[in-house]
């Protein structure tokens, strides 16, 4: 969907395309990305960071960028392109993730299970019904002033050494639970594996990535489920212990505190889209 306001597409790159390889230009409009599966995205001038359905990436206009695959997926992500004039619209909004100069603050912030959820069910209103511009424009309105109205995570002053030392933690913290899917672990033994104690990574890991550590490995594989329940059938219980829930009532339930809704609700298209009214 293209309007003078924004633009809302899909965008998907398997391992093996040469654009891997290259720096990449974002193009002359500024993005926001939801990424569905992990990537490391490396900005030019920025550090890197491991992309994942818990945040949103933003980009300049004519951001150069590079990218480094870590599944089989590739690359898969719905992106909102801003013109200026948008820009400056949303931080008279109150869009706090936008500078006076019009310009993102920061390569990335948290996205809260709301935003998450608002941006499937906008994906599922153009596929249903792509006739429908209206209620699509404003529900992409919507979303992106929620997404770009999320707190980033907020960094102490602290020395060079040490602020890169905590990115550094917390940017192997997600790769690992990224990994692990539907895998169990503890905190003990993420923090065997980091090389460092578990105080000191429960620590680094909220102040950098506004997540708790439980929070962020569950809120992956919730946010998993939410993409796969379209198509799972009638039966979620496979899907629960596939993700790494101990039965279907945990799933449901762990799935109606993230987003407020039960998982049925997301399973037809009627009432999936009803939930945006």
């Amino acid at each position: 969907m293209r309007t003078p306001l924004l633009s809302v597409g899909e965008f998907r790159c398997p391992p093996d395309d040469s654009s891997w390889r290259e720096t990449n230009l974002i193009g002359d409009r500024a993005h926001v990305v939801f990424p569905r599966v992990p990537v490391v995205i490396r900005q030019a001038g920025r550090d890197p960071v491991l992309a994942t359905a818990n945040h949103i990436v933003l980009y300049d206009a004519n951001q150069l960028y590079e990218r480094e695959a870590l599944c089989e997926h590739g690359d898969d992500c719905v992106f909102l392109e801003l013109p200026g004039s948008s820009l400056a619209s949303l931080a008279d909004e109150g869009a706090g993730l936008i500078g006076d100069d019009h310009r993102m603050r920061c390569t990335h912030a948290p996205s809260g299970p709301r935003t998450y959820l608002l941006q499937h069910l906008l994906v599922r209103l153009l596929r249903e019904r792509p006739h429908d511009r209206f209620a699509a424009e404003e529900l992409a309105v919507r979303l992106v002033l929620g997404a770009l109205s999320e707190p980033p995570p907020g960094r102490p002053t602290r020395r060079r050494t040490t602020t890169a030392a905590h990115r550094e933690l917390a940017e192997a913290a997600k790769a690992e639970l990224a990994a692990e899917a539907g895998a169990r672990t503890t905190l003990d033994q993420l923090a065997r594996r980091l090389h460092t104690s578990a105080f000191h990574l429960a620590r680094v890991f909220r102040a950098e990535t506004g997540f708790a550590l439980a929070h962020y490995g569950r809120a992956l594989r919730l946010r998993a489920a939410l993409e796969r329940l379209p198509g799972a059938g009638r039966d979620l219980s496979a899907l629960a212990l596939e993700l790494g829930f101990s039965s279907h009532s945990h799933f449901a339930a762990s799935f109606r505190r993230e987003f407020g809704i039960q998982p049925s609700a997301l399973r037809d298209a009627p009432r999936a889209l009803a939930l945006f009214r």
